[in-house]
């Protein structure tokens, strides 16, 4: 089963990474794939 990414809507296959974003006082999960993932880290290190 793949998933798609949340961010550049690529069919990720093997390895996908979740993680929360709060908005409005409400948490979701989103999915990213290892590419998206990485440059997410990088933005959370400012």
């Amino acid at each position: 089963m793949s998933e798609t990414c949340f961010y550049c809507q690529c069919e990720c296959d093997d390895k996908v990474h979740y993680v929360s974003f709060h908005t409005n006082g409400e948490e979701r999960e989103e999915t990213l794939c290892p590419e998206c993932y990485q440059e997410w880290l990088q933005g959370m290190k400012g």
